[in-house]
């Protein structure tokens, strides 16, 4: 798996721009319907992209969200990027149909 890095420019300025993922997956959501995605083995950072809102959990399964949730383990709404280090598994929810892309890290 690839890793994570920035590439500098022609001037030898970092540039934002990051390698090809060599491990890409979409998942297909149905709203309101929670499912798992396996993260591959050797995966420390993923790259979260949906065509609508969509709600995360780390190793568990994900749930829209319909109150209030104090204890410190919400979903997130939307994340980018995330380290997930040991970490075998995201839960993802949305409240529309919608196609989440996930792109690995090593």
């Amino acid at each position: 798996m690839l890793d994570f890095r920035t590439h500098d420019d022609s001037m030898g300025r970092p540039t934002p721009t990051i390698e090809l993922s060599d491990s890409r997956h979409v998942v297909a959501l149905v709203a309101g319907v929670s499912k798992m995605a396996a993260v591959p083995a050797g995966a420390q950072r993923v790259l979260i992209s949906a065509t609508a809102d969509v709600w995360v959990q780390y190793g568990t399964a994900a749930a829209l969200p319909t109150g209030d949730i104090l204890t410190g383990l919400a979903p997130e709404l939307n994340p980018s990027a995330r380290m997930i280090r040991g970490i075998s598994s995201l839960g993802l929810a949305s409240a529309t149909d919608c196609m989440v892309n996930l792109c690995f890290y090593g």
